[in-house]
């Protein structure tokens, strides 16, 4: 009896001497106050910068965002409360979370945007996608695509292009712009953009109801351009599907999964301009550790993007592998926080 009780006692003083010691092992905790959990982009994304937070020795909570302001304002205050030793925001709005974000800065706690910046705050650094090019390859691709058409086939332009838009983001705002930027310089007469739209929002289902009201308001349409996700455009290709209209060509930007396997299945679906979330989070993190360690990093990285298209070759990128490449970041420019205006 003695010699089970001795056991019983040295088994519960390994577990509370390994606890202990495990406590001890860990160097903080860092916040990751996520954009939502139900995309696939941004699961990317937190999932990759949670190992570069663990492997240096931090506990990681990932709050769920669930796209909503108030929701993500509430889990940024939750992190300031419990003392985090820094934040990593991927955030839902470009503009409301500003007061948010100040009271992280006026906490002391370091934090970093990821994905896209928020206006008029006390942000560290933002590390995003350059989002210009992200839309700029997918006018240049559309460019291709339709002269091709032109010379093999009798079909003849202005080929008509809607968009949809999600203005409260900085990063859709960008790649919107590098989109046309593309669409102008590409031969006169060739693409004609008839119509932009603010969309309900950036899900499938958003998707797929304005897919069906640009099918349904107008009947010569050739191609739309969904620069927000490939959530979208997946949703708009439903509705394309649907009414038998797989001429209609579907374009998006994110290089998600699910888009990347509709290009490839020949589907109306033809083009993203793919971005490398787990890219941004590996980075994003690396810089965060850079400044609990107390050094200095740049301000504004853009994460170099990609497009995708038929004939396409599989690939796969690991981050810290791209990052060593030294092709991971296009560009870097110095900001001085808070900004008003995008950064270019």
């Amino acid at each position: 009896m003695l010699k089970k009780i001795g056991i019983s006692l040295m088994i519960v003083t390994m577990i509370v001497v390994f606890s202990i010691s495990s406590f001890a092992a860990t160097k903080g905790t860092i916040g990751i106050a996520g954009w939502g959990q139900n995309n696939p982009f941004f699961v990317l994304l937190h999932d990759s910068a949670k190992k570069v937070f663990e492997d240096a020795g931090y506990e990681v909570i990932i709050s769920d965002g669930q796209t909503l302001v108030d929701k993500q304002t509430n889990d940024i205050d939750n992190f300031i409360a419990m003392g985090v030793d820094a934040m990593l925001l991927t955030p839902t709005d470009s503009f409301a979370l500003a007061s948010a974000v100040n009271r992280v800065a006026d906490a002391g706690i370091p934090i970093i945007s990821g994905d896209m910046t928020v206006y008029n705050a006390k942000l560290n650094a933002t590390v995003e996608s350059d989002n210009f090019n992200a839309g700029y390859i997918v006018g240049k691709w559309m460019i291709a695509y339709y002269r091709n058409l032109e010379n093999t086939t009798d079909e003849k332009g202005p080929f008509k292009i809607v968009c949809g838009l999600w203005s409260q983001a900085n990063s859709c705002r960008d790649r919107q712009e590098g989109f046309e930027t593309a669409i102008a310089e590409g031969p006169e007469g060739l693409l004609e953009i008839i119509k932009k739209q603010e969309e309900a929002d950036v899900s499938i289902e958003g998707g797929y109801e304005i897919g069906q009201n640009f099918l349904t308001a107008y009947e010569d349409l050739d191609a739309m351009f969904f620069g927000c996700n490939d959530n979208v455009a997946l949703g708009a290709l439903k509705a394309v599907q649907e009414a038998g209209r797989d001429d209609v060509v579907i374009t998006g930007v994110d290089g998600q999964v699910e888009a990347v396997n509709a290009i490839n299945a020949g589907t109306a679906f033809k083009c993203t301009g793919a971005q490398h979330p787990q890219v941004i989070g590996h980075v994003a993190a690396l810089n965060l550790l850079d400044l609990l360690d107390g050094k200095k990093i740049p301000t504004y990285i853009k994460i170099a993007c990609s497009s995708i298209h038929l004939p396409f070759q599989p690939f796969g990128i690991d981050p810290a592998e791209f990052v060593e490449s030294g092709n991971a970041i296009s560009r870097t420019i110095d900001v001085t926080f808070p900004i008003t205006e995008p950064v270019k």
